[in-house]
């Protein structure tokens, strides 16, 4: 009788631990600050929009950095469950779940000061040399269908370090780059100097960032669900744009971008 009493309470002990373990999401990223950057407070301000929202659905989330491509094949593949922060292409489609937009960022073409760069339509641009990324893709679907035909020439590179660089050695024409990841990335690179770079007034994608996880994750669709309900939540009660206000008010972001484009 004892035994089976005992065997009935370890099964009580075990069932209610496995009901209140955490669900837990394992993301890549890569560095991209100030949305997303190992060496900044809580990772960057997109990192810190998914924590909480999934901290609001009980699920912990391990975040780990990896050059970009590297981050893009880990979750590809299911070896990790997803990434932060990808632009939603068709070319991912097959790969990914996307969840609502974390946040909607304004990629535009940034030139040297010396020589201007004015644009209508992205046929104004046939022949221009560019750098960019391997991977990204926050330039939409109509920019990678441009760059495969070859209307321009883009260098896909291992970092934004490296377009930039090429481009103040006037080596290329122009680095389309997020607005507010470009200027953080001049002024950490170049201080002062970086008043030789401008961009295009001319906005090429209002580009909406999502997590995406893979679909070899099997918990991926309950993973998404618990994520958009954690989002909307932080959203409808104030907390999303408290969190985007407190980071436009950090010293470091006001001093890297121009007020008037945060």
């Amino acid at each position: 009788m004892r035994k089976f009493i005992a065997i009935i309470s370890f099964l009580i002990w075990a069932v209610s631990n496995i009901a209140l373990a955490k669900e837990r999401i394992r993301i890549t990223t890569g560095e991209w600050a100030p949305y997303l950057s190992e060496t900044m407070e809580r990772k960057g301000m997109i990192a810190q929009i998914a924590n909480e929202a999934f901290a609001l659905k009980d699920v912990d989330v391990d975040i780990h950095f990896f050059p970009w491509a590297r981050a893009t094949e880990l979750s590809k593949s299911g070896e990790w469950d997803g990434t932060l922060a990808f632009a939603r292409l068709a070319e991912r489609e097959p790969f990914y779940y996307f969840s609502s937009p974390i946040y909607v960022g304004r990629y535009v073409f940034f030139h040297l000061k010396k020589k201007p760069l004015s644009w209508e339509k992205l046929t104004d641009l046939k022949g221009y040399s560019m750098a960019s990324t391997r991977g990204f893709g926050g330039m939409g679907d109509e920019f990678i269908k441009a760059e495969r035909e070859g209307l321009f020439k883009v260098l896909r590179l291992t970092s934004d370090e490296q377009s930039f660089n090429m481009l103040k050695a006037a080596r290329i024409d122009t680095v389309p780059s997020d607005l507010e990841v470009g200027y953080f990335l001049l002024n950490k690179l170049y201080g002062h100097e970086s008043e030789i770079f401008t961009h295009s007034s001319r906005v090429l994608y209002e580009s909406p960032y999502h997590l995406a996880i893979s679909k070899k994750c099997k918990r991926g669709p309950k993973l998404l669900q618990d994520f958009n309900e954690g989002l909307k939540r932080l959203q409808d009660s104030g907390r999303y744009k408290e969190i985007i206000k407190a980071w436009h008010e950090k010293a470091v972001y006001r001093q890297a971008i121009p007020a008037q484009f945060r």
